[in-house]
């Protein structure tokens, strides 16, 4: 029956070689189209990398000249400032026009440089000289709609924003000097592609420019500006996705796309599919071959199996199993190949010393544990030292210096207890004195936004706990829930209560707070990534951190609940052993 199986394992080995090296030839052609387009795509990314690095700095040259200078034209600056009818008004807007001219020429990319007075809402402009009378009129009127239109917190005032004017697009950027005077620059998207478009045409490739909706906002023909209105392309410009995509219009296009760090445009290349993949000699004649050569290989390697190795494996997994049983006498018999006669030797020899290495194993294990508790408790540091020193700064700056003296106490008192990396065991009474320094530093981050709550059982106040393990709770809620946005202020309630009556009753430790909640579905994921073996990659190391410590301190099953609270909010606790001590001092 045994040799039954080894033969059925054996066919089922074969086939299990085989029909891979058949998909693989079967794949063969589809793996060289993806090199030849990740080949092409990297090329052709470098490329897009470099035009878009030039449009970019444009921009940013652009932007440096409006910030400038609505810092120091005093012309500029000047403009809602005086009466319209008096001559310093005139002088003023005459410089200020003299100016934008004179600096149409050092910066070529934008079409027109203006400046707007909001008081006598008067705009000045200084087109190109290859701006028509009729376009620049039409920029003037649109301009005019949009500085009437957007009120001083507009995305204008804050970034390039895309403008359109007659089917055409273009960047627009505002600058406010704070005075009711602005200044800002037009540029054409058309015109700022030009230097792309010798890409266009060759070998049927289209390079344009996108919003970051997807909707072209350079010019197409209009046979692919209607096959691209069908095609979803916001999908393809995600961060983080394959340097290449595949679209199919009348017919496919492998899509490489580059962001601009300044402007809400992405430039995309499109380079038809056809024309990438041309001959494939190689592997069509692999196709062929590799099968007929595989067999063959196959068939002696599956004998080879059969006779050598099939047998002194069966024979070491017999013995395997006898040690796994307790069975130490088990010894394997000699081999005439060479590599099974040393795992005979190396098998027999460890079986002898396995009885021998019980001890030393368990007791590996206990130091084991004990240094991954002492590495984990090092792990957890503050997350907000820097925000905390800035605090101080400030309140330096306005001579508060009775609140730093309050705020320099509770940091003193958080930073000596966090740092006492070599105590491993602390009581509930000293971790709730470290959450109210925490809270209490803020509370003066945000002296009206934040409340907070602590509410311990005086009963579970000597309770041994592991240190740091309801900081990561408050912290995740601070960072996780915190907002602004509902009108009231933010709370925090953190509780240490009894599970059930009786002295030896277990404890919980909750933090509850009224913020943003849990996102629909995060909660069994939370539930399992703190309670897995081994941290995920996705987050919350803080949380894994404290369910993995807590089981190395109390040698039992600890278990971290994640709620929804009411009528909005989050709520965490964490159930432990109750551990007492004898009440000792506390070093402060």
């Amino acid at each position: 029956m045994k040799q039954a199986r080894l033969r059925s394992r054996l066919v089922l080995g074969f086939a299990i070689v085989t029909i891979p090296l058949v998909v693989l030839v079967l794949w063969n052609n589809v793996y060289a189209t993806r090199v030849v387009h990740s080949q092409v795509a990297q090329s052709n990314q470098n490329l897009l990398t470099m035009y878009m690095n030039d449009m970019d700095q444009v921009l940013e040259e652009i932007e440096n000249y409006l910030y400038k200078t609505s810092e120091q034209n005093q012309n500029l600056i000047s403009l809602s400032q005086y009466d319209k009818d008096s001559w310093e008004y005139y002088l003023s807007k005459t410089k200020t026009v003299d100016d934008l001219y004179l600096n149409t020429n050092y910066y070529g990319a934008a079409d027109m440089l203006f400046a707007y007075s909001s008081r006598y809402d008067d705009l000045f402009t200084a087109p190109q000289q290859s701006v028509s009378y009729a376009k620049k009129q039409a920029i003037q009127d649109r301009l005019k709609n949009v500085l009437h239109q957007e009120g001083e917190d507009s995305p204008f005032y804050m970034k390039w924003n895309i403008v359109e004017l007659n089917g055409e697009y273009a960047l627009v950027r505002i600058v406010n000097t704070n005075y009711r005077s602005f200044i800002g620059a037009w540029v054409d998207l058309a015109r700022l592609i030009q230097p792309l478009q010798a890409v266009n045409g060759h070998n049927g490739s289209k390079a344009f420019l996108v919003s970051e909706a997807g909707k072209p906002i350079t010019p197409l023909d209009a046979a692919t500006e209607q096959e691209l209105n069908k095609e979803n392309l916001k999908p393809h410009l995600a961060e983080g996705i394959a340097s290449y995509n595949i679209v199919k219009l009348e017919k496919p296009y492998l899509l490489v796309a580059k962001r601009s760090r300044l402007a809400p445009m992405d430039l995309i290349l499109l380079l038809p599919e056809r024309s990438l993949l041309e001959r494939l000699p190689y592997f069509q004649t692999l196709v062929y071959w590799v099968p007929v050569v595989a067999f063959v290989l196959l068939i002696l390697y599956l004998i080879f199996l059969q006779r050598s190795i099939v047998r002194p494996i069966h024979n070491l997994i017999k013995g395997m199993r006898k040690i796994r049983t307790g069975d130490l006498s088990v010894r394997l018999d000699d081999s005439r190949l060479f590599e099974f006669s040393t795992i005979k030797e190396t098998f027999n020899a460890m079986a002898e010393q396995i009885e021998h290495l019980k001890i030393d194993i368990y007791e590996e294990q206990i130091r084991t544990q004990k240094a991954e508790l002492k590495h984990l408790q090092a792990q957890i540091h503050p997350h907000f030292f820097m925000n905390s020193l800035n605090i101080v700064y400030h309140l330096a700056q306005i001579g508060k210096y009775d609140i730093i003296q309050s705020l320099a106490h509770h940091l003193v008192r958080y930073f000596r207890y966090a740092t006492r990396t070599q105590v491993s065991v602390l009581t509930v009474k000293e971790e709730m004195e470290h959450i109210y320094h925490y809270l209490s530093i803020q509370k003066y981050r945000f002296p009206e936004a934040l409340e907070f709550h602590l509410d311990t059982d005086p009963s579970l106040e000597d309770c041994e706990i592991p240190p740091l393990i309801v900081q990561p709770l408050v912290e995740n809620a601070m960072v996780h829930g915190f907002t602004m946005s509902s009108g009231e202020p933010f709370r925090i309630r953190v509780r240490v209560y009894p599970a059930e009556d009786g002295p030896d009753a277990d404890l919980w430790i909750e933090v509850e707070d009224n913020g943003k909640g849990f996102a629909e579905g995060k909660i069994p994921e939370l539930s399992e990534r703190v309670h897995a073996s081994q941290p995920d990659d996705g987050g919350h190391i803080g949380l894994w951190n404290v369910v993995n410590r807590c089981r190395l301190f109390f040698k039992t099953g600890v278990r971290m609940q994640f709620e929804a609270a009411q009528p909005r909010g989050a709520r965490v606790r964490i159930r432990l052993p109750r551990q007492k001590t004898a009440k000792k001092a506390v070093t402060a």
